[in-house]
């Protein structure tokens, strides 16, 4: 192993942090009573774009999911964060191993996951790529569409960000360190979850530390069953910041997750002869340094450098089966750099240019193993490498007739990767993208964009061989990977049109409502599917010539104290241009909605909130019709005043409070069923 184990690691880094804290000189203050916290109106993006911006105003679908309002603090994983977000859906099932994202049907291959900035590569067919705790996050922000302008690869679908939390969104105006403890409990998986947190910032020092235990059984489904799923995880982030001087910082960050569980191989999929029960280790280790520059009377001179580190391994001990005691393996690692800066041109009181660019690179290598033949069938010992240049300009002008803010991007990537096995492959592809909003007013908008991306081809899609899955001769042979090395990156082409709608006072005087939708059309070539012939006994990774995905979304918010009203309506069709059958990507028309009541008087907050979806029947031949569904949560948070009791906060909910048996889109097994679900946080 190239670091220690973060067994080790967790325990060293917040002891650091608890002895850093014994140093730092606390400023005595009253804390005022807390107000339950309203529902913000004017979010602000900062991934759409890199420079934040009215998430009202960007050209662009965007959401950005606060970990701990109500009703989100109790998640027990990301797919319980992020359920509720309007085009966004979580696939494959309950299990947190197995748990990816899908946006506007796309799937995660073709959707970029960061966290804190760092790109997070690995990839597996049978397993998920969220390593990190819901309790460490502050937010996730999700940019929905083309963005490999900016981005690079891989954005076809859109961006999910990922952001841990710092010193300086625990601390309160005045004070210099803090503890902060919380436990929780779910009971449809039997989950207990204490965190623990230690933090404080001193003259040029800034330090936090956090720890975090989850230990579940299996999940009990909507249909009263039980899914084998266990989990030992202990997860934790440091984060050490110094400030060199009042416009030069430094940052180093270190986040990790250990997790033994008892769970199928395919997390994703039932126990079958094919899909065992194994004891499941994942250990993920990320390290970064970040360096910014930021001298407010500069404005051509703002950069930000980040240098980064992953590495993560997943261990698999068959327990049942024909296979029982064989040991597979799978690592990735990722080494990574990027370099960005911004500079901000005032050509006239009414046209500004914020011109981003930079540079990326990052190097890929997986290697997998087995007991049995020495390389994991499925995932070949492969690397490649792959850099992007990019440039962007954020042009905002002030007219007689309205704003407009218009955003030409281009970016060129280039990657090879190869094998051991000799293979290889080479190719470069340039992004452009072009937005527009205009605002006549403060209360309108309407935007436009057209872009281009692509996804250039995993390791796995382009060398896997060996074994997928045992035939049942003589009838049918065993099934095995093909290897593609000619297989094409995929390219997508978006057109999207929107508009959006605010106003103070609609229907009273102190309300606030908006609502913002746009309507979308993806034309894609060279689509990168998987093509199963159980007769011939091939798997292989092809492309479909021509494919294309239209929809719509629709997110809206109504605000009159003390009620808050949130609704989000998405739809997705996908088919395949030549044939006319029906694609996998197809999202049935699904709203999810959100009504919370905040009773100030009990120092109370109230809610219920629900996603409602369609049958989603249109599927292509090798796919499954699923039913449609319609699922309640309930929460309640409680945050008192008193002496003593101001730094408390009191979380009590019931998930799918009616029992449903229910799959949704991009899955085969059945949800969580009910859970009562409770957590008590204290800040000391």
């Amino acid at each position: 192993r190239k670091f220690v184990a973060m067994r080790q690691m967790l325990p060293l880094a917040c002891m650091g942090v608890l002895l850093s804290s014994t140093f730092l000189t606390p400023v005595a203050s009253a804390q005022e009573a807390r107000e339950a916290p309203s529902t913000s109106l004017d979010a602000v993006t900062v991934y759409a774009t890199r420079s934040p911006q009215s998430a009202f105003e960007v050209p662009a679908m965007t959401s950005n999911v606060d970990t701990d309002a109500p009703g989100n603090a109790m998640a027990g994983d990301v797919g319980d964060l992020l359920e509720f977000t309007p085009g966004v859906e979580v696939t494959d099932g309950p299990r947190r191993n197995g748990q990816t994202v899908s946006i506007r049907g796309f799937d995660d291959e073709a959707i970029i996951t960061m966290m804190d900035g760092r790109r997070q590569n690995f990839e597996s067919a049978h397993d998920g790529r969220f390593f990190i705790d819901p309790s460490l996050l502050k937010s996730v922000e999700i940019v929905k569409g083309a963005s490999s302008a900016i981005y690079g690869g891989g954005a076809i679908g859109g961006v999910v960000a990922f952001e841990t939390k710092d010193a300086a969104d625990m601390l309160l105006p005045g004070e210099t360190w803090g503890v902060y403890t919380a436990a929780g409990y779910r009971t449809a998986s039997k989950e207990y979850s204490p965190v623990i947190s230690a933090y404080g910032r001193t003259g040029a020092l800034d330090i936090i530390g956090i720890a975090a235990v989850r230990n579940s059984g299996d999940i009990e489904q909507g249909d009263g069953n039980e899914l084998t799923s266990e989990d030992n995880l202990l997860s934790g982030t440091f984060k050490l910041g110094y400030s060199v001087d009042d416009f030069n910082t430094v940052k180093f960050i270190y986040q990790g997750l250990h997790n033994d569980g008892t769970e199928p191989n395919n997390g994703g999929g039932a126990i079958s002869p094919s899909n065992p029960i194994v004891e499941k280790t994942v250990n993920d280790n990320q390290y970064a340094v970040k360096y910014e520059f930021d001298n407010p009377s500069n404005n051509w001179l703002k950069p930000k450098l980040h240098l980064y580190y992953n590495d993560t391994r997943v261990r698999e001990e068959d327990v049942t089966g024909t296979n029982a005691g064989r040991v597979q393996t799978r690592d990735l690692s990722t080494i990574g750099f990027t370099a960005d800066n911004q500079m901000s041109i005032d050509l006239s009181e009414t046209q500004n240019h914020t011109i981003s660019y930079g540079f990326e690179i990052y190097h890929d290598e997986q290697e997998g193993t087995t007991t049995n033949a020495g390389t994991r069938p499925g995932v070949p010992n492969a690397d490649a490498t792959n850099y992007g240049l990019y440039v962007q300009d954020e042009i905002a002008l002030d007219t007689g007739a309205g704003r407009f803010l218009i955003i030409p991007a281009a970016r060129f990537d280039s990657y090879r990767s190869s094998d051991d096995a000799g293979n290889s492959q080479s190719e470069h592809k340039i992004s452009p993208k072009l937005s527009m909003s205009y605002l006549p007013n403060d209360n309108l908008m309407f935007f436009g964009s057209v872009a281009q991306a692509f996804r250039a081809p995993n390791l796995t899609e382009i060398y896997a061989t060996g074994l997928h899955f045992p035939g049942a001769p003589p009838f049918l042979p065993d099934n095995f990977f093909i290897p593609n090395p000619d297989l094409r990156p995929e390219t997508v082409t978006t057109f999207e049109l929107g508009a959006g709608l605010k106003f103070d006072g609609v229907m009273a005087e102190k309300d606030r409502m908006q609502v913002k939708g746009s309507w979308f059309i993806s034309e894609g070539d060279d689509f990168i599917a998987q093509e199963v012939n159980v007769a011939a006994g091939t798997t292989q990774v092809v492309n479909v010539p021509n494919a294309r995905l239209t929809g719509f979304e629709v997110d809206g918010t109504y605000q009159l104290h003390p009620i808050t009203a949130k609704l989000g309506l998405s739809y997705v069709e996908a088919e395949n241009k030549d044939t006319g059958e029906y694609l996998s990507n197809n999202v049935p028309l699904t709203l999810v909605a959100d009504l919370s009541y905040s009773a100030t008087s009990i120092e109370s907050i109230f809610g219920v909130r629900g996603r409602f979806a369609a049958a989603n029947d249109k599927v292509g031949s090798a796919n499954t019709p699923t039913p449609g569904y319609s699922v309640y949560d309930v929460y309640y948070r409680w945050l008192p005043s008193g002496p003593g009791l101001d730094t408390l906060t009191v979380d009590l909910g019931v998930s799918n409070i009616f029992d449903k048996a229910y799959t949704t889109a991009f899955a085969t097994l059945l949800e969580e069923g009910r859970s009562y679900n409770v957590r008590v946080a204290y800040k000391w």
